[in-house]
């Protein structure tokens, strides 16, 4: 059935589990199927307060049917309503008590049944029947609602903890004469209390609260955790708060559990990266190092493994490091990775290099990545796009139709195949004078996560030569970077070929059966040459590469 109690919960289908707002040890269970199967483990509503360790039948008189939905009455915790097969129906006292919901309601099963705190209005979906609402005639009310939080950040003997407490009220009246109270955890100190709280006797009090329905305050309490704290405590756990007001609805939260960090530990992101810069040329790319560790501390940077050249630099990529500046605990500091790739690197040799931030508070603590650079010394990229967008058994692999036509041409490349690796450097991307990039039929957007980076590119002064049958399908047509291309948004030719409307100052270089554009070039800081259909669908392989010496030519090449 889905819950762990054997000696007290039927064997039957759980059909809702209903469980308070505010603490989550307190929750209710409904069941289906009738008594009968389960004569030895009866009942149809269980209730626990412990979280689940044990289960109380709350059932009372319901009649023998299945219960197939539960909501628990935010502002008065011992009213339960419950959707069964022959209509809703209500306690009022935790279950010892049911009866009939409202009256006129038709004998018909409730799928369902939920409330809007708000306005105080039940909602009833039947099988059959429709739905149907029941408004709560009596005064409007509050209901209160109470959360709390630590800081999130690493803690351990002698740290100060902070934590926010919130209080909203979901319910259709305002909340006055609101008192939140709060027990200094075991195994701390108070400190300070904002928002006027006072410390009586190790509880914490914030009175004379006045919160608006759907409105919410918040309150805040630092303690200090014992400097001798023994090893034993994993957890400072803070338990028994809640709050109460003037009209009578309370609520009571959950333990807030919040662990002992170890005094030194670090976290280096990303676990690896790739980039790549020409021979001769470097290339810089940001790590991230985050103090996981409750005592503040430095990081000495090193780096092992690798052929090219690696150093270390401050976020600003500027000034060299070797030991970062001090970081708090929980905070971040970004350190720039330098490297350097040899004017005598042969054309995508690769270096991967170990980059290691050690504490300067415990040198046995580190953490690493990898950082892999790949050198260039030719001077077009070609990116290979063409993985089909819902299966791979759709993929028509288009490849060899523009390295053949590259390779006529005598033009070298290297190749980035988006299949493998969907992670496409930009630092990369801008070592190279060219790009081809190819779409084949994938669809939809082929290029939709590469438009910021491709933007980037192109405003470097990069040359662009990009082909694929469905570039501008849909929405892929209107977005930012097709106009910067520059294009007009598309509409879809019969043979799927995309029909465009140069704008600005580019030009057409091809036209459909229905003398329709189906192709540009343009020229000014960056140059681009698009087709708006697939290139393999182009003539023969002569004239492809006829082509493709053309587009090569326009980009000065």
């Amino acid at each position: 059935n889905g819950v762990n109690d054997k000696n007290t919960l039927p064997r039957r289908p759980v059909a809702s589990i209903a469980v308070d707002r505010s603490n989550y040890r307190v929750a209710y269970l409904a069941y289906n199927g009738y008594n009968a199967a389960t004569s030895h483990q009866p009942g149809h509503v269980f209730k626990t307060t412990d979280a689940g360790s044990t289960w109380t039948d709350v059932s009372g008189n319901l009649p023998d049917n299945p219960v197939n939905s539960l909501t628990i009455d935010p502002s008065y915790p011992n009213t339960l309503y419950a959707a069964t097969d022959v209509g809703p129906f209500v306690t009022y006292n935790g279950g010892a008590i049911w009866s009939a919901l409202g009256t006129g309601f038709p004998i018909v099963a409730v799928d369902q049944i939920d409330m809007d705190t708000y306005h105080r209005v039940l909602a009833a979906g039947t099988h059959g029947r429709g739905a149907w609402s029941l408004n709560d005639a009596s005064p409007a009310t509050p209901a209160l609602v109470i959360s709390k939080v630590d800081a999130g950040v690493p803690v351990g003997p002698g740290s100060n903890l902070d934590y926010a407490i919130t209080v909203r009220n979901i319910g259709n009246a305002g909340a006055t004469g609101v008192t939140i109270t709060d027990p200094v955890p075991a195994n701390t100190s108070f400190v300070s209390a904002g928002e006027s709280g006072v410390n009586n006797n190790g509880t914490v009090r914030w009175s004379g609260l006045s919160i608006a329905s759907g409105g919410s305050a918040t309150v805040h309490l630092r303690v200090r955790i014992d400097a001798d704290l023994k090893n034993k405590f994993s957890t400072i756990v803070d338990d028994s708060f809640g709050a109460t007001s003037a009209e009578g609805p309370s609520a009571t939260g959950s333990p807030t559990v919040t662990p002992i960090a170890p005094p030194f530990a670090l976290s280096l992101a990303p676990a690896s990266q790739t980039d790549g810069a020409h021979v001769g040329q470097s290339v810089t790319d940001l790590v991230t190092i985050t103090n996981l560790g409750f005592m503040t501390d430095t990081y000495t940077m090193s780096a092992a493994g690798g052929t090219f050249p690696v150093s270390f630099l401050d976020s600003t990529c500027t000034t060299a490091i070797t030991t970062t500046p001090a970081v708090t605990a929980g905070a971040s500091t970004s350190v720039c990775v330098k490297v350097d790739v040899p004017a005598t690197a042969t054309d995508s040799a690769t270096s991967t290099a170990t980059i290691t931030a050690t504490s300067t508070g415990s040198p046995k603590v580190s953490a690493s990545g990898t950082d892999k650079t790949i050198a260039v010394a030719v001077d077009t990229l070609v990116v290979d796009d063409d993985a089909f967008a819902d299966t791979a058994a759709h993929s028509i692999d288009v490849n060899s139709f523009y390295t053949a036509a590259l390779t006529a041409k005598g033009k070298q490349f290297q190749l980035w195949d988006l299949a493998a690796d969907k992670n496409l450097p930009l630092n990369y991307m801008k070592a190279f004078k060219h790009i081809v990039w190819f779409t084949g039929n994938s669809f939809p957007a082929p290029i939709g996560l590469y438009e910021t980076k491709l933007k980037a590119y192109l405003d470097g002064g990069g040359h662009l030569f990009l082909s694929g049958q469905d570039l501008l399908d849909g929405a892929a047509g209107t977005s930012a970077f097709v106009g910067d291309v520059p294009l007009n948004p598309a509409l879809l030719g019969n043979t799927f070929m995309d029909q465009i409307t140069p704008n600005g100052t580019a030009q057409t270089i091809f036209t459909d059966d229905a003398s329709k554009p189906d192709a540009l070039s343009f020229s000014g800081t960056y140059k681009v040459v698009f087709l708006a259909f697939p290139m393999e669908e182009y003539g023969t392989a002569d004239q492809r590469a006829d082509l493709i010496g053309r587009v090569f030519t326009f980009f000065g090449s």
